[in-house]
C-alpha cells in the first residue's frame, strides 16, 4: 500500500528538519535542494514551490527553529519582571535562547549568505532591529512606570544588548552561561540604561 503523501505543516517540518540536519552534519554548502528533498522524502519540485532559493529556505529554517524552541516571538515572551535589572536579565536570557535554538552552524550559514548578498537580507535585518527596539521600548516603559528612570533610551542603547550577544555568539563563538548574562547586565547594561546619556 502506498504511503500517504504529507502536506502542509507536516511536509514543511520534514523539509526544515532535513535542512537543519544537513547543515549540522555536513555543512551549509551541502544543503542543496536535491539533498534536502531526498532526506525529507519529497521532490525538488515541492521544495522549489515553497522556497525560491536556499536563502529563502534558510530564513524559514531560522524562524522555525527559534519559534519552536522559544514558544513564540521574543516580544510576546517578555513580561514585567519587577525591576529594570530583572527586565534586562530577561531580555538577554530570551535573546540567548534564540541563539541556542539556532545553533552556531546555522547562524554561520546565515552570516555567509549575508556577506554574499546584503541587499537580500536587508528586510530581514530591519525587521529584527524593529523587533529589538520594541522590546527595549517595553523595558523603558516598565522602568518609567516604576519610577526607576525618567529619560528615554537612545536608539544605540536599545541595540546594545542584541549587538553584544551577536558578537559573543557569532564572532567569538563563546559559550554563554547564566553567570555571563548576569555580568553583562550588572557591569554593562544596567549602568548604561540607568543613566540619561544625553545629559
Amino acid at each position: 500500500m502506498k504511503a500517504e503523501r504529507r502536506r502542509g505543516e507536516e511536509l514543511e517540518k520534514a523539509i526544515l528538519d532535513a535542512a537543519y540536519e544537513i547543515i549540522e552534519t555536513s555543512g551549509y554548502e551541502e544543503m542543496t535542494f536535491q539533498r534536502v528533498a531526498r532526506q525529507a522524502q519529497t521532490s525538488r519540485t515541492v521544495i522549489y514551490r515553497r522556497y525560491e532559493t536556499p536563502v529563502d529556505l534558510l530564513h524559514a529554517l531560522v524562524q522555525y527553529r527559534s519559534t519552536r524552541a522559544m514558544g513564540g516571538r521574543m516580544i510576546d515572551l517578555l513580561r514585567d519582571q519587577g525591576s529594570l535589572r530583572a527586565d534586562l536579565l530577561e531580555v538577554v536570557r530570551i535573546y540567548q535562547r534564540f541563539f541556542d535554538a539556532i545553533g552556531q552552524k546555522l547562524m554561520s550559514a546565515v552570516m555567509t549568505e549575508f556577506s554574499r548578498d546584503y541587499e537580500r537580507f536587508r528586510d530581514w535585518f530591519e525587521q529584527a532591529l524593529d523587533s529589538n527596539v520594541r522590546i527595549m521600548k517595553t523595558v523603558e516603559e516598565n522602568a518609567k512606570r516604576r519610577g526607576e528612570i525618567t529619560h528615554d533610551f537612545t536608539e544605540l542603547q536599545m541595540r546594545l544588548p542584541f549587538d553584544l550577544l551577536r558578537v559573543e555568539n557569532v564572532i567569538r563563538h563563546e559559550r554563554i552561561t547564566a553567570a555571563y548574562l548576569t555580568r553583562l547586565v550588572d557591569e554593562v547594561l544596567l549602568p548604561v540604561f540607568s543613566k540619561d546619556q544625553k545629559h
